[in-house]
């Protein structure tokens, strides 16, 4: 009797124990564990170093373009900061000559503004110009030149909802676009008119082409501005990139002086107010 008794025990047990492992909630197996947070800042204080991290600019402009130099009328060979340097692509900001050393010169009215935030240097961030693309003809031709240069990011894990926020000026002439790219390549298309793998646009800054001087409300800003870009259209998180894409269709060639065709200030000083810089970025991972 005893023996029977024992056994039924030993049934109603096991039954007791199966019907709770058959209640246990196991949904945590099949959750996704949560994405880390992959959140960054990249200050640009050394364009260097940024491309050490990833950073690439990549210049499909067309035609594409040259280092112009751009030295005082009459500078002070002592100076060690006489020569400007604007370059075919996204580069470190140049510095400012001093004003005082060329009270008269032309060369003060083109001054690089100072970094929005640096621990280093007045020259802390990344800027570009429309010297990515050759805005003179030199054989006579009077095509129009587009500007499209890219300042592609390292692989970044992305997901909707993240958001990247960075500072930008432009001295008169600007267009803006952030871009994503899914597939993680250096791909931003083989010419002006293509994107490559970077299919998804977040932003576009002055797509109206309008200009300070005349539209100051729509124009790019003048003065260091805040922009925030969120990430959307992804199906799921990816390992992707971002970019920034400075872009100017069609413009029409830009002229030395009629009077003086040697008088390369009138030159600069139109490269200059091109002049776009990006400083303080910080990618926000979403929560």
């Amino acid at each position: 009797m005893r023996t029977k008794t024992f056994s039924h025990f030993i049934a109603i047990t096991l039954i007791a124990t199966l019907s709770l492992q058959a209640c246990k909630d196991d949904s945590n197996l099949t959750t996704p564990l949560p994405l880390p947070d992959k959140s960054f800042t990249e200050s640009f204080d050394n364009y260097a170093e940024a491309y050490a991290k990833g950073w690439r600019s990549i210049n499909t402009s067309t035609p594409n373009g040259r280092k112009w130099y751009d030295i005082a009328e009459a500078p002070n060979m002592g100076s060690v900061n006489y020569v400007s340097i604007y370059y075919p692509g996204w580069e470190q900001a140049q510095f400012s000559l001093d004003s005082l050393q060329f009270p008269t010169a032309p060369y003060p009215q083109r001054y690089w503004k100072n970094a929005f935030y640096s621990q280093r240097a007045s020259n802390g961030y990344v800027a570009s110009s429309i010297a990515s693309a050759e805005p003179i003809s030199l054989n006579g031709s009077t095509d129009p030149f587009t500007v499209s240069c890219w300042l592609v990011s390292p692989e970044q894990q992305i997901k909707n909802g993240d958001r990247i926020v960075f500072y930008s000026y432009c001295k008169d002439l600007c267009r803006m676009q952030v871009w994503i790219n899914k597939k993680n390549t250096l791909s931003v298309g083989s010419n002006a008119a293509t994107t490559g793998d970077f299919d998804i646009k977040l932003l576009d800054i002055n797509s109206g082409y309008d200009r300070f001087e005349t539209n100051p409300a729509k124009a790019y800003p003048t003065e260091w501005t805040r922009f925030e870009a969120e990430v959307k259209g992804l199906t799921e998180p990816v390992i992707g990139r971002f970019a920034f894409r400075y872009l100017l269709q069609t413009q029409p060639q830009i002229l030395t002086s009629v009077a003086d065709p040697t008088n390369y200030d009138t030159l600069y000083t139109q490269i200059h107010k091109t002049v776009v810089g990006i400083d303080e970025l910080n990618y926000i991972s979403a929560k």
